[in-house]
């Protein structure tokens, strides 16, 4: 598989703070938050929204993608760094198995870099209603 990528550096790490010290995302990185539990989302979100990566997903329920946005602003994170997460990440296409929801993440990614930000199907969490 590394012959495909050939800046691939194998790299597991053992912690998310690990991680976090080792991985520096540019203006060319998408990062996709999926991880095993609320807290580590948070904890994952919060070092995500502090770099400079261009696309920033999170999976997971509206309920608790808000109760994570409200406890970061709480925390002093800009609400305008939180403005550019997607959340739920993926296109909406009814996804409900692991596998769909899989195809609906990388979808979304496709989507963002081809088409851009501004596009209609683009979602974000503080996105501005219409009435």
């Amino acid at each position: 598989m590394q012959s495909g990528f050939p800046k691939l550096k194998p790299f597991t790490p053992d912690s998310f703070e690990h991680a976090f010290e080792e991985i520096v995302p540019n203006e060319t990185t998408y990062i996709v938050i999926v991880t095993r539990g609320h807290q580590e989302d948070q904890n994952v979100l919060r070092w995500a929204v502090q770099t400079n990566a261009r696309y920033i997903g999170m999976i997971g329920s509206k309920r608790k993608i808000r109760s994570i946005a409200e406890q970061l602003e709480s925390e002093g994170i800009p609400r305008e760094r939180l403005e550019r997460v997607y959340m739920p990440v993926g296109l909406d296409i009814g996804a409900v198995l692991p596998e769909e929801i899989a195809v609906a993440i990388v979808a979304e990614v496709i989507h963002m870099r081809r088409a851009g930000f501004k596009h209609p199907f683009s979602k974000k969490l503080f996105q501005p209603t219409h009435t």
